[in-house]
């Protein structure tokens, strides 16, 4: 004797085409209005994507960074003109560069607002970290730009010997 008679599951399959046709007759329904045919609703109309929205917030506070890396130069472009140069800090570590931008709160035509940021970029191997430039345009553009790091030419070369004038090994 089976816990499940066989006849519940028995017709599953024929269950989900019902109601799958039931989904598609809907939206068949949607899409006639007034005699005219109209695209297929979208989940993209109805409802906001997450990524536009935290989009529009890096565009609001330290956003529209742009990252170009080429033979010669890595450099990170960002939009500060929200903050004045004395308001933004650009500092170096091992390997990231660290932008901040804050204001404290001011009045606004809409009120009073404040704003933060904190950006981290990793810079890649092959650049300079020791020779990092930010440069702040009049507009509020601030560019980060980390040289290419000078390797010495493949190949041979001779190195010079220093010379201690010390033993090596000591006397005991």
């Amino acid at each position: 004797m089976a816990l499940v008679p066989r006849s519940v599951f028995r017709n599953w399959w024929d269950d989900m085409d019902r109601w799958h046709r039931d989904v598609e007759e809907h939206f068949r329904e949607l899409r006639i209005c007034n005699d005219r045919w109209s695209p297929l609703p979208s989940f993209r109309d109805k409802f906001r994507p997450w990524r536009d929205i935290f989009d529009n917030l890096d565009r609001q506070v330290g956003g529209g960074a742009t990252i170009e890396q080429n033979d010669d130069k890595y450099q990170v472009i960002v939009d500060v003109q929200q903050f004045t140069p004395e308001e933004i800090t650009v500092r170096t570590d091992d390997r990231c560069i660290t932008i901040e931008g804050k204001h404290a709160q001011r009045k606004d035509k809409h009120g009073y607002i404040s704003r933060q940021f904190v950006r981290r970029y990793l810079l890649p191997k092959g650049y300079d970290i020791g020779h990092v430039k930010p440069s702040l345009s009049s507009d509020g553009i601030l560019t980060i730009t980390a040289p290419r790091l000078v390797l010495p030419p493949p190949g041979e070369r001779i190195l010079p010997i220093t010379r201690t004038w010390r033993p090596a090994i000591k006397a005991a």
